[in-house]
């Protein structure tokens, strides 16, 4: 039996577009450091099932996907105790500001717009997984209170 391969952190990407999903897990899987796995699904629903099967330490979500958007799987992760504290990230081609605050209210850690870089990626998914609970649990509640 051959050793498993150590990885930092876990990151499930939920995207339909594949070019995209084939794109990402290439550019963070050949990283020395941190060290990624990476595993895709290319609907909400297979990304939900994913999450919940894996927890993983980050899920990177598409918006526009067909049948269940990435701002309802946010919203079911963030209204289950059992996922509400996973790091999640918003990796979208909507890019007015609309679009991101209803990405960021509906409880992503972060909004990225598309194209992105690796690197852009890397760094947003070391600091939302940096944030505590307490911090992520903050950071929206300012939002609701800025919205007031």
């Amino acid at each position: 039996m051959a050793p498993s391969q150590q990885y930092d952190y876990l990151v499930v990407i939920v995207d339909d577009n594949p070019d995209l999903l084939m794109s990402l897990t290439f550019a963070l899987t050949t990283r020395q450091s941190p060290r990624f796995r990476i595993v895709t699904a290319d609907n909400g629903i297979d990304g939900l099932e994913k999450v919940y099967t894996l927890q993983p330490h980050c899920v990177v979500i598409d918006v526009r996907m067909p049948g269940l958007e990435g701002t309802q799987v946010v919203h079911a992760l963030r209204g289950d105790p059992a996922t509400a504290t996973i790091p999640l990230i918003i990796l979208s081609a909507l890019v007015q500001e609309k679009d991101l605050l209803r990405g960021m209210y509906a409880g992503a850690d972060e909004y990225l717009t598309k194209p992105t870089t690796p690197d852009a990626l890397i760094c947003a998914i070391e600091r939302v997984i940096s944030l505590s609970a307490s911090e992520r649990f903050t950071r929206l509640k300012s939002l609701v209170e800025q919205e007031d």
